[in-house]
């Protein structure tokens, strides 16, 4: 989306005082990231590549600084993206020039864009998947990478042995696995569906996080991601008992249109559309929302 993404994104987010979070799956360096930013960074831990690997990538995180790890467990598959079929993304990955060539005035019609992706190294290698003897993981190879990375309760276990630190699990959809999580050692969940894009149709976050609050509100921190695109977003979720929203899409989209400053920018229309809505509620702080200021049935939100 711009070169050097991830560091741009982390330094926007440490200048605005909130956390970034880092994907295993990331073209810059875990330790580049964490230097780039001012604030708290988290290593959201995908088992690609193998155990041996993630731990590798563990052992990084926790010396850069990384204060916690964050594991995903929504992802045996990659979803059917209909829209990558259309755009050929798995042609023009491939490399090989006839399958492209369908494709390829998708990228010449935007040659400032491409110039860029050339100059930062073109397809970018997953920095922080290091397959023992052959060197960072291809772009390309991460699909089948991730059906030989099922992610199971086991893990958790050598996982918890590996990191001494605050362990977040990400996908949780059902009040099941979130009391699971809570018995595994977990010290927060992400109430997250991957924001919409691995199964069609999937329940909404804001309608799960009820059920999940529920079953674990009171014995662990329970964040929500997936559909944030507003600060009357952030309010509902806050409103239903999530301690703090994640947000992928908005802060994407600012970096791809200008870099750090699109993030800081996106940033910003979150906090100020935050704070209009809290005024207009009459609050003077999100601690004093909750269900109240939403009008929703009773007995939704004690499902």
């Amino acid at each position: 989306m711009f070169p050097r993404g991830e560091e741009e994104a982390a330094r926007a987010a440490g200048e605005a005082g909130i956390i970034f979070a880092l994907s295993t799956l990331s073209g810059c360096r875990l330790e580049d990231v964490a230097a780039a930013s001012k604030g708290p960074v988290w290593y959201q831990l995908y088992l690609v590549g193998g155990r041996d690997c993630a731990l590798g990538g563990i052992d990084r995180a926790r010396n850069a600084g990384f204060s916690a790890l964050v594991v995903t467990i929504d992802t045996p598959v990659a979803g059917f993206r209909e829209r990558d079929l259309r755009n050929g993304a798995k042609e023009l990955l491939g490399g090989k020039l006839g399958p492209m060539l369908p494709f390829v005035s998708q990228l010449l019609v935007r040659p400032r864009w491409l110039g860029a992706l050339l100059a930062d190294g073109g397809l970018m290698k997953f920095e922080n998947v290091v397959i023992p003897g052959q060197g960072p993981m291809l772009y390309a190879d991460v699909t089948a990478a991730l059906e030989q990375s099922v992610v199971t309760w086991d893990d958790l276990k050598w996982i918890r042995q590996a990191w001494n630190g605050p362990i977040v699990i990400k996908g949780i959809h059902t009040a099941e696995d979130a009391r699971r999580a809570l018995e595994m050692g977990a010290d927060a969940v992400v109430v997250s569906n991957h924001g919409g894009r691995q199964l069609d149709g999937v329940a909404p976050t804001l309608r799960v996080l009820p059920e999940v609050v529920a079953a674990v509100g009171d014995r662990i921190e329970i964040l929500l991601d997936g559909g944030i695109r507003r600060g009357s977003d952030i309010v509902k979720a806050v409103c239903l008992g999530a301690r703090a929203v994640m947000a992928g899409r908005a802060y994407a989209y600012g970096l791809g249109a200008a870099g750090g400053a699109g993030v800081s920018r996106a940033i910003d229309i979150l906090h100020s559309d935050l704070m209009r809505t809290l005024k207009l509620l009459g609050c003077s702080s999100v601690a004093e929302l909750n269900e109240t200021y939403l009008d929703v049935p009773r007995d939704w939100l004690e499902r």
